[in-house]
């Protein structure tokens, strides 16, 4: 059955970047099977298509010789759900062009915004382009990791009336939001201390070899750390204060020869929004075997005033042991291709697809609508990407502590 749930001048979208949260498109595409082997983004854009949200779609890539693959992993949607999986490739067969996004951007009709999942390193220049071009984008997770870059991106953007969504789609997890709303009702009394959990199977390492040899002071504490560091000032209202963190490392040095950490561990106090002090500490890692059960661990717990919360985000109460595939725990809830009753995808309970819809909702609404609204924007990335660079700089420094001052309205790091 066809569900049209707006009626108005559809959204164009630019999907800069054709890799694994884009398209499913990686390293280990044919030979292993990850939670994300279509993508989130394209997927989410077909859907909302089929739902009068969106029109046209344009992906872009440097190859454009990839796209034909993508065409091909994606056709059978059109006969099976009557999908409409169209879209324009940028750059066309047979080119190689690293910047063919920007003819995108400049041929995409109005209303248009876009999806963004490009290496970190890219992440300033595309944005940049954007601005420019006042193009509303959501931008995968963190949006930057120096304080330089951020102030960079947001003096462009003050001023003017864009929305800008940072895609930490954990906010849209209903697990967080029950969390969030006993702390607005006061339920948990004061925070004590977080903790938080998340690592991966070392096969995503196959899937970011090209982006770590390229650059290797990206790490797991900006991939998979920043999901629940940002959590804890999103849940709290809180402020960082000082942050001190530790890394391992073995498997990514004895197996690739880069000098990138298996593990890292985020220690920081924040200072709530009461005037008392709390902390958190957040692990981050990427060595996990193959063979674990769930393509990514991870659990929350918080120590309050009033009791304590065990969130194990990892296990949603599904497991499943199989001739092929040996044990599985699936997490239902962010992204997968489960039918509904009523025909097609039930995407709507996931937080994933939320994340993509929410932001073309706001975008086609204007950014008005969301003054008032507590969301995952470029703006609000401000203490997470602070905490981020500290931790970097932590790291360098023989895991010294850094604190993090407000001087002259911007956030100032300083080693201890």
């Amino acid at each position: 059955m066809k569900r049209k749930d707006y009626n108005g001048t559809p959204l164009n979208l630019v999907i800069i970047g054709s890799g694994h949260y884009a398209t499913g498109q990686t390293a280990l595409s044919g030979n292993k099977v990850t939670d994300k082997d279509f993508g989130v983004l394209f997927p989410s854009a077909l859907y909302l298509r089929e739902r009068g949200w969106v029109g046209r779609v344009s992906i872009c890539g440097q190859d454009g010789n990839k796209f034909a693959q993508i065409r091909n992993k994606v056709s059978h949607w059109e006969h099976s759900l009557g999908l409409d999986v169209s879209f324009d490739a940028y750059p066309v067969a047979n080119k190689i062009d690293s910047n063919a996004y920007l003819n995108a951007l400049d041929e995409i009709p109005k209303p248009c915004a876009a999806l963004i999942a490009v290496p970190d390193v890219l992440h300033v220049e595309v944005m940049e382009a954007c601005i420019q071009r006042s193009i509303p984008f959501l931008i995968v997770k963190p949006a930057v990791t120096r304080m330089e870059d951020f102030y960079r991106i947001q003096s462009q953007l003050d001023g003017k009336a864009l929305v800008s969504m940072v895609d930490y789609h954990k906010v849209y997890d209903e697990a967080n939001l029950l969390i969030l709303d006993d702390l607005q009702q006061g339920a948990y009394g004061r925070v004590h201390h977080i903790h938080s959990l998340m690592s991966q199977r070392r096969d995503m390492i196959e899937i970011y070899l090209r982006w770590l040899r390229n650059n290797p002071e990206h790490n797991i504490n900006h991939y998979l750390g920043s999901h629940y560091i940002h959590m804890t000032g999103f849940l709290t209202g809180a402020v960082p204060l000082d942050v001190r963190a530790t890394a391992q490392y073995g498997f990514i040095q004895k197996n690739y020869q880069l000098d990138v950490a298996d593990t890292i561990q985020t220690h920081i106090r924040w200072l709530a929004k009461d005037g008392y002090v709390f902390s958190s500490y957040h692990i981050a890692g990427w060595t996990d075997p193959s063979q674990t059960e769930s393509m990514t661990f991870q659990e929350l717990h918080m120590m309050t005033e009033n009791g304590q919360i065990f969130s194990d985000q990892r296990f949603r109460g599904t497991r499943k042991v199989l001739v092929e595939g040996g044990a599985q725990a699936p997490n239902p809830y962010f992204f997968n291709f489960t039918e509904s009753l009523l025909g097609g995808w039930n995407l709507e309970t996931k937080y994933g697809y939320q994340s993509v819809k929410i932001f073309v909702e706001l975008v086609l609404a204007g950014k008005q609508a969301s003054e008032f609204m507590r969301l995952p924007t470029f703006n609000e990335s401000e203490h997470v990407t602070a905490i981020l660079e500290a931790a970097d700089h932590s790291l360098k420094h023989d895991s010294s502590v850094i604190t993090i001052d407000r001087i002259s309205g911007r956030l100032v790091l300083n080693a201890h």
